[in-house]
């Protein structure tokens, strides 16, 4: 056995980040965390990467290890990639120099059979073309990329990645598991990775689920699915208060009068919690107390070109959303989704093309000014004051949107609890789970009440059951306010809750229908994903 941790558990003055945790690891085996923000996943990884004390013990190639003191000797064979896209990499540094300056603290003998692996590596990794392009030049998946590479250097026997894929399209999810899958096999590396795609965690040889700073289940995603099938039924209305309907299933520990269906690995969360009481109260969303007409179209692009020197970010983008309309736009990570959304918010100029926002056509800054107070904006990194409390943040804002005193606090109180943050109002956005930050991020962009909502991957990396909350308020607001929403979402199985999808590669329009329709056109594909893969891989630019 390469790695036999024995009852580790982390502590944080108070708080236990992970209780007695134990595991076993092969070599060249891949093993897979999987659960809530905030259930410890994180803690135990760098426990067993040797960067955080711990209580317990921690056994890798037949050394045993109490301490990060201990561990120093060990971690010339381990490589850790922390949660966060690009967070190991320098932006000024270009991709050669990142190579060279990880070799250089790895203290690698850059000698000829080092020069081969590390070319090797990059044409794994689709990036022997770009050795002179600077880390702040490169999408986040060629990001995630080369901060992998830069891990994989020194030619570890234990890879352990935090999320390595969060925030990263499906294209680039799967080249850098082909890099994981050549690593493990030609190196016999074994891996420790947690993810909130599921697809990925049916990947793995086992899965553990954390709950709470616990390990409450492990084994293969097989076993872990057959222990929740008997709860996993067809929609259904749910008959009790242990149940949970979802867009495509319902979870129930109740016999139900209704056809079983397939569970997937997302089942786990819902039954789970179920099981333990922990389920989330249900969400509502009251009526806007500023009701408005809305125009039947809310936005329309009409050529709409953005360019950065040479590289043209957005060519010639034709696009309309709708009023009532939930518009999904996808595509690869740099294909022109968040600079499409910084166009129409006014954060970059348009170079080229006409845009029309609730009917009035963009020509100035003062069009946009006057249009402020009907948009709300939730950026890919929830653009929060990190050191003002959610109910300080909350009040800031309202007073910018000039909210009276009193109704803003009643507001913001309302919004607390509807969208089930209340318990946190006094907490700074950096102590809570994403799922939390989420929900308070979307009443910020709705606390003066808009009738037009951009969301730039407001899900990323946030569980399932915090997911499946979002889209129930985001299905609230399109009902109860009538509200217009453009979304982008690298959870291809989000795509199935939008009126709309539009795919967006190297920055040109390649499809604008349903999703409905999108099927009938890959009869063959099981998942939005694979549509997605299948657009990109028969759609040529």
């Amino acid at each position: 056995m390469l790695l036999e941790v024995r009852n580790v558990t982390v502590r944080y003055k108070q708080v236990v980040g992970i209780c007695d945790a134990s595991l076993e690891a092969k070599e060249g085996e891949i093993v897979g965390f999987i659960g809530a923000d905030g259930a410890g996943k994180s803690s135990l990884m760098h426990a067993i990467a040797g960067v955080i004390a711990f209580d317990g013990s921690i056994t890798f190639m037949d050394r045993t290890f109490h301490s990060p003191k201990e561990s120093e000797p060990l971690k010339k064979d381990i490589g850790l990639m922390p949660q966060g896209i690009g967070l190991v990499l320098y932006k000024n540094l270009t991709v050669a120099e990142h190579l060279e300056f990880f070799a250089d603290i790895r203290n690698i003998v850059q000698d000829a059979k080092f020069k081969a692996y590390r070319q090797k590596l990059l044409e794994m990794a689709g990036l022997s073309r770009f050795t002179d392009r600077a880390a702040g030049h490169l999408s986040g998946g060629m990001m995630q990329k080369l901060s992998l590479i830069c891990t994989l250097l020194h030619r570890p026997k234990l890879l352990i990645l935090d999320e390595p894929t969060t925030g990263v399209d499906p294209l680039s999810r799967l080249e850098l598991w082909e890099i994981l899958d050549n690593i493990r096999k030609e190196e016999g590396t074994t891996a420790l990775i947690s993810t909130a795609y599921m697809q990925e965690a049916a990947r793995m040889d086992r899965l553990l689920l954390f709950e709470s700073g616990r390990i409450i289940a492990r084994g293969h995603a097989e076993e872990l699915l057959e222990s929740v099938r008997p709860y996993t039924y067809a929609p259904v209305p749910c008959r009790t208060d242990r149940c949970i309907r979802t867009l495509h299933t319902t979870y129930s520990l109740d016999p139900l009068d209704a056809p079983k269906a397939e569970p997937t690995l997302e089942a786990l969360f819902f039954v789970n919690a179920i099981k333990k009481g922990t389920l989330p109260p249900p969400v509502t969303v009251t009526p806007r107390e500023n009701a408005e007409p809305i125009p039947p179209v809310v936005m329309e692009a009409k050529g709409l070109t953005k360019r950065f020197g040479d590289f043209v970010a957005d060519d010639h983008i034709d696009m309309k959303l709708n009023s009532g309309e939930i518009l999904g736009l996808l595509g690869a990570n740099g294909a022109g989704k968040t600079t499409f959304i910084k166009m129409l918010l006014g954060l970059y100029p348009i170079d080229e093309g006409e845009l029309t926002l609730l009917g009035r056509p963009i020509r100035s800054a003062a069009d946009r000014q006057s249009l402020k107070s009907r948009i709300g904006y939730v950026s890919q990194h929830f653009a929060l004051y990190k050191d003002m409390t959610v109910r300080e943040n909350l009040l800031y804002l309202a007073s910018i949107h000039q909210i009276p005193p009193q109704k803003a606090k009643a507001r913001i109180d309302r919004y607390a609890q509807e969208l089930g943050f209340a318990d946190h109002m006094d907490q700074l956005p950096t102590e809570l789970p994403l799922g939390i930050n989420q929900r308070f991020s979307l009443a910020a962009a709705i606390l003066h009440e808009p009738v037009v909502l951009f969301l730039d991957e407001p899900t990323s990396g946030v569980d399932a059951i915090a997911r499946g909350q979002f889209w129930q308020l985001l299905q609230m607001l399109k009902k109860r306010w009538g509200i217009s929403i453009l979304i982008t979402t690298h959870y291809m199985s989000e795509a199935e809750y939008c009126d709309r999808v539009v795919l967006l590669k190297q920055g040109h329009k390649i499809a604008d229908d349903t999703v409905e329709n999108l099927y009938k056109r890959f009869p063959n594909a099981k998942s939005f994903e694979e549509i997605f893969l299948q657009f990109y891989k028969e759609d040529r630019i």
